[in-house]
């Protein structure tokens, strides 16, 4: 429990520091999960019209865990109203309320991913 309180003060603390209220930008919280390392990657993304948009890495979290994210997220969400997406989390649900993590929208979201998936199965 003393890891996951260290891993969202330190998330939060990095999305206070790049989080500047610039008028016309969006900011977001991207969560990427990396499957051949098994870590979860947390990526704040930054867009504004005259600027070129870029993703700023805020920390990696050292599991696969999705309890642990799910709990993570929970005290992320209670810090800050920041739109949160999900990378490579096709297929993945979470544990408590088995909804889907990642929504699929566009086309071609994860494809290369479920592919292999399917082939490794």
């Amino acid at each position: 429990m003393i890891q996951i309180e260290n891993d969202a003060k330190i998330i939060n603390k990095r999305i206070d520091q790049n989080f500047k209220r610039l008028i016309n930008t969006r900011y977001q919280i991207n969560v990427v999960f990396n499957h051949y390392s098994k870590t979860f990657n947390f990526l704040m993304y930054v867009a504004h019209p005259k600027k070129r948009s870029r993703s700023i890495p805020l920390h990696t979290v050292e599991t696969d865990d999705l309890v642990y994210l799910e709990s993570l997220i929970k005290r992320i969400k209670a810090h800050t109203q920041l739109t949160i997406t999900y990378t490579g989390f096709v297929g993945e649900k979470w544990p408590s309320d088995l909804q889907p993590i990642q929504k699929t929208s566009a086309i071609g979201d994860d494809t290369q991913y479920l592919k292999e998936k399917k082939r490794g199965n």
